[in-house]
């Protein structure tokens, strides 16, 4: 099996280094536009590794390279993501995207079928990895009622006054606190403002954390059109939101140019510029703390599942806690996939996999050997 990584910043470097981990995999490819990127992945990743610096804009080169591998996975920034998928699904491979891109990637959809590759799409951490717990929780349901997703990546040393540390993608974080947040509420799709319904909850091991709205459902409103509630908040520091908030209400993440001293500039741009500095301080050390809760009814009893997990920052490898619960995921499924265990073409979303209970177990069990572990529980 080869298979090409593009995308080696923060999370993608642990998906290269772990797919060239693993036994069922002969060779990687790492693909990046930084050379900074490749560089420290090779100090890294020695073995069976090969480093390419390109752009996925050159799109010859980049097809060349897609025609030498079995399957791609995919960890680019969202507003590359989409781009990515639909230049691999020309290319008839079959990829694992972690990012979650502002077009639906079901538009691929009928050229994929038609060529015949697969597509999962939104595999990393949330979504991905909380989509896979509400599809194992669907198969074990009637009737699926409610869906409320809570997920946070956060350093275990805050530093004030944001307390909150960059562990993906800035460009990413920014579109959490400004992207309008897909619901359900009362059985209805809707859309409403990122950083909205507030509130605090207790993590054990962690203590009191604030959630807000984001928009991190990914496909499970499509998948479970019929579900009456489902929510995704993103969990914080107290008080993290409410200066987040502050910012997108003047204006902070606005793409529309303002003209200063006869200078055109976009805020957002220069708002993630600054912020940078501001959530590169502090230590590495950071955990992610994640639990989705399924309300529903079998066989005509209520039933509540609970999955819940709480991983760290790995001190001898140095692998943040956010680049270790996106990567897995997505190297597992793609392990799956390079297997022959995913049959069906076109899009296949993370939570369809998880409804074959093999298919997740497969997933779980990995994730268990790298120390991440998730607990499942039957509420009253």
């Amino acid at each position: 099996m080869k298979i090409l990584v593009v995308g080696c910043g923060k999370v993608g470097s642990e998906i290269a280094r772990d797919l060239a981990a693993s036994n069922e995999v002969d060779s990687v490819v790492a693909m990046d536009a930084s050379p900074q990127n490749l560089k420290l992945l090779r100090k890294r990743v020695p073995r069976k590794m090969q480093t390419i610096r390109l752009s996925i804009s050159q799109k010859n080169r980049l097809h060349g390279l897609l025609r030498k591998v079995d399957l791609v996975c995919g960890a680019l920034p969202g507003r590359l993501g989409f781009e990515l998928i639909s230049e691999t699904v020309k290319a008839g491979r079959d990829i694992v995207d972690i990012s979650y891109t502002p077009r639906d990637p079901f538009l691929l959809e009928p050229r994929a079928k038609e060529v015949g590759c697969r597509v999962v799409p939104q595999c990393g951490v949330a979504p991905g990895f909380t989509n896979m717990c509400v599809g194992d929780a669907s198969r074990r349901m009637d009737q699926m009622k409610s869906v409320e997703i809570f997920v946070g990546g956060l350093p275990e040393k805050p530093e004030p006054p944001l307390n909150y540390r960059i562990v993906f993608s800035l460009e990413d974080v920014v579109n959490e606190y400004s992207r309008p947040a897909q619901v359900i509420e009362e059985g209805k799709r809707k859309k409403v403002d990122a950083l909205s319904g507030r509130g605090l909850t207790s993590f054990p091991g962690v203590g009191r954390l604030e959630y807000f709205l984001t928009d991190g459902l990914g496909s499970l409103p499509r998948s479970y059109p019929k579900t009456r509630e489902m929510h995704e908040f993103t969990l914080r520091y107290p008080g993290h939101a409410e200066m987040m908030s502050t910012l997108r209400v003047l204006g902070f993440f606005e793409r529309n140019l303002v003209k200063i001293g006869g200078v055109e500039v976009e805020p957002r741009q220069l708002s993630i510029e600054l912020l940078r500095g501001a959530m590169s301080r502090g230590s590495l050390e950071d955990f992610l703390a994640l639990r989705v809760d399924v309300k529903g009814s079998s066989r005509g009893k209520k039933i509540h599942l609970r999955y819940q997990l709480l991983d760290r920052y790995n001190r001898s490898s140095g692998v943040s806690a956010m680049a270790r619960t996106t990567a897995y995921p997505c190297t597992s499924v793609a392990l799956l996939m390079g297997g022959g265990e995913i049959k069906e073409t076109g899009i296949v979303t993370p939570e369809r996999i998880a409804q074959d209970p093999r298919l997740f177990q497969f997933v779980l069990d990995r994730l268990a050997k790298h120390g991440v572990k998730m607990k499942m529980a039957t509420l009253n």
